[in-house]
């Protein structure tokens, strides 16, 4: 009898503590990783009040990364291990699933797919937050919006389309409309490439740095392109009001050089040394012209780092930009071989890209500076 009794006091026991531990792995646990300064970060924070009411359970486990080294090793093992590199905060961790940014809807959602309902499913709580999520899915394919509008406004910029004038110029003196046709498309084609091959060199940089420095260091990054952004926007809206067309990084002289320059090489029997020498004349064109408009394509990837985005969208983008870009010295070339003429061209476009391109310049740098998380909930 005793033996018995001590049996099924032994399987009682048994019994309980393996619902002791069942329930103590269904806590739930996020981890949530954040910066000292950040903004969106204190938000959230603010919100957990609320966010127990729903899960009194929940164990939030905080972790400041910018701050403290410990903590931002922990952030990059445990992104390393999801397959993700660490990029913004706050960053949610919900039974391996990351959540980048304050997004209650989103944290609710993990939490009640991995942990069940909440305690009350009916009771109201503030998740709307700014309206950034609202804000998020209306805008959501914005940076396609942004990627073809920065381009179009970068390739009317007065030094690339003073150097396609001047090529156009040239070819209309030409007898052979193959040869015209020819070496105008691959100056055009030459020059798409080689910008998008520039913009993946921007876009790997930022990547790249943002990958081996602190969250905190590359906010300072960002901000330092964003002032870049503004004062290339306050120059920008400078021109735009004085009616300037003309290229400022060229002097007189160098104008006279690349005159010579073109000439020697269009005279050349030998027509693969004359496209030769075009896609050189290309990549020294756009080697200056990154000069002249610096800040537009540096503020753009800077803005594709900082958005988060997978890297076949940055692709994307850096295509549609480079597509935007290119298409002004397209249409150009091909009405001026078409009509045989110039006068198609008008100044007056430059000079509304400068007051379009000064306008965007000024909000993409405002937001880099003042609020790079709002840019990526807002756009990304």
């Amino acid at each position: 009898m005793n033996r018995f009794l001590l049996g099924c006091s032994a399987l009682l026991l048994g019994f309980l503590n393996t619902t002791n531990i069942t329930q103590a792995q269904q806590v739930p646990v996020m981890e949530f990783y954040h910066g000292a300064e950040c903004p969106h970060c204190h938000e959230e924070r603010q919100w957990f009040p609320e966010l127990k009411k729903l899960y009194p359970d929940l164990d939030i486990q905080a972790f400041e990364v910018w701050h403290d080294a410990s903590n931002q090793k922990r952030w990059t093992q445990r992104m390393t291990e999801l397959g993700m590199q660490p990029t913004g905060v706050p960053t949610n961790i919900i039974n391996n699933e990351v959540i980048v940014g304050f997004k209650p809807v989103e944290i609710l959602s993990v939490l009640k797919r991995h942990y069940g309902p909440p305690v009350d499913p009916d009771m109201k709580i503030s998740v709307e937050t700014k309206n950034s999520e609202g804000w998020k899915k209306y805008l959501e394919s914005s940076w396609p919006v942004m990627a073809l509008a920065l381009g179009l406004v970068d390739g009317f910029n007065p030094c690339a389309m003073w150097t396609l004038l001047i090529l156009i110029g040239f070819l209309l003196t030409m007898e052979s409309k193959r040869r015209r046709w020819w070496i105008g498309g691959v100056f055009v084609g030459s020059s798409a490439i080689l910008y998008g091959l520039a913009l993946l060199g921007y876009l790997f940089g930022f990547t790249g740095v943002s990958a081996w420095v602190a969250s905190s260091v590359m906010g300072w990054i960002f901000r330092a392109v964003g002032i870049l952004a503004v004062g290339t926007g306050i120059f920008s809206l400078r021109s735009w009001m004085k009616k300037s067309v003309d290229c400022e990084v060229r002097d007189l002289e160098s104008k006279q050089k690349f005159r010579s320059k073109l000439e020697k090489i269009l005279a050349k029997e030998k027509f693969i040394l004359v496209l030769a020498g075009v896609v050189g004349l290309a990549f020294s064109v756009n080697a200056l012209e990154l000069l002249c408009s610096f800040a537009i394509p540096t503020a753009f990837t800077a803005t594709l780092v900082n958005l988060d985005l997978p890297m076949w969208k940055q692709l994307t983008a850096i295509g549609i930009y480079d597509v935007g870009y290119i298409f002004d010295d397209v249409l150009v070339l091909f009405i001026a071989l078409w009509t045989m003429s110039l006068k198609v061209f008008s100044p007056k476009v430059v000079q509304i890209s400068h007051l379009v391109g000064g306008i965007l310049l000024l909000a993409l740098g405002a937001f880099l500076i003042f609020d790079p998380q709002f840019l990526a909930n807002l756009i990304g």
